[in-house]
């Protein structure tokens, strides 16, 4: 969170890809690694045995709405920069895909 709220004018410049831009797929790999980890660390809880049934939706949806609440930040906060839908967008797919890796790993991973 700390990274995503950084001011524009420290951010690096970034190149521009002409089919998928660096932003776009660092949102998505960030958000599938943040989807991922929460995953296993809900399923390791013990005290919540429906939570742990419910993972990969609850990591999905969860890890998607904190990627908007990224974006409002963003939008409210007077850092330079702006939230952006598309942004919002490569953070679901990256945390559906996450949340759905996990899934098939765990049935490797015990």
């Amino acid at each position: 969170m700390l990274l995503t709220l950084t001011p524009s004018k420290d951010m690096p410049v970034t190149p521009r890809w002409e089919l998928l831009s660096f932003d776009t797929a660092a949102h998505a790999f960030v958000f599938a690694v943040l989807a991922v980890l929460s995953f296993f660390s809900i399923r390791r809880q013990s005290r919540f045995p429906g939570l742990r049934a419910m993972a990969v939706p609850f990591v999905i949806i969860g890890s998607t709405l904190f990627g908007g609440l990224i974006e409002v930040l963003q939008s409210s906060m007077n850092l330079g920069r702006h939230g952006e839908w598309s942004d919002l967008l490569s953070d679901g797919i990256g945390a559906l895909l996450g949340g759905f890796f996990a899934q098939i790993a765990s049935r490797w991973i015990k």
